[in-house]
């Protein structure tokens, strides 16, 4: 996978429902069609931003860098299902609080897996 490393300005921060945040730079410089493609291949996936204010990075600061083996963690797939549950009650707009439907959904999932355990006994 590639490495982006592009002078920019960080423009905004808001904070989104679920208490992730959203980040927006803009490039300092105008990028060429083949920077906008090497983007364009890193798009939706998940990756470790290092931002440095109020510079260039050296030289060395870049090998460094890239010669780091980072282990990049999205969410734990527990808050990636809280997070589907949130999405299905948010689209559903039932009358049922957020928590209780949250109750329901994963006792349904436990049970399930609790059928699956029972059948292999």
């Amino acid at each position: 996978m590639s490495n982006l490393i592009i002078q920019v300005s960080l423009e905004a921060v808001t904070r989104k429902k679920d208490k992730s945040i959203n980040l927006r730079f803009t490039t300092q410089l105008e990028q060429t069609s083949e920077q906008l493609m090497e983007m364009d291949k890193v798009l939706d996936s998940s990756g470790v931003l290092f931002y440095k204010s109020n510079g260039n990075l050296t030289t060395e600061e870049v090998k460094e860098l890239e010669s780091v083996e980072i282990e990049v963690e999205g969410k734990t797939q527990s808050k990636k299902i809280r997070n589907k549950i949130w999405v299905l009650w948010n689209k559903l707009k039932t009358d049922t609080s957020s928590d209780d439907f949250y109750k329901n959904k994963t006792e349904k999932i436990l049970d399930y897996l609790q059928k699956e355990i029972d059948l292999l006994d």
